[in-house]
């Protein structure tokens, strides 16, 4: 079963490995650069898990974390990776 997945990261190579490791596992992933592209993804698509970095210019993800939590009831599974 596929997952959908947003991987949150303002540094790039980051985002390039994750999506890399999550595609070898079977998982196509979206990215965000920072915690209002995700908030801006949440509102186009459902995911089940969010892998969010905390440290990001814009917003960080403790903040996108809060919002995430307030507006959407089904709470995709948020997993910090710093």
């Amino acid at each position: 079963m596929s997952l959908s997945i947003l991987v949150v990261d303002d540094n790039d190579i980051n985002l390039k490995i994750a999506s890399l490791m999550l595609k070898r596992l079977g998982h196509q992933a979206d990215l965000a650069k920072n915690g209002e592209e995700a908030i801006k993804a949440l509102e186009n698509r459902r995911y089940d898990i969010v892998l969010m970095d905390i440290q990001m210019p814009e917003m960080d993800g403790i903040e996108a974390t809060k919002i995430i939590r307030q507006r959407w009831d089904y709470g995709p599974k948020i997993i910090v990776v710093t």
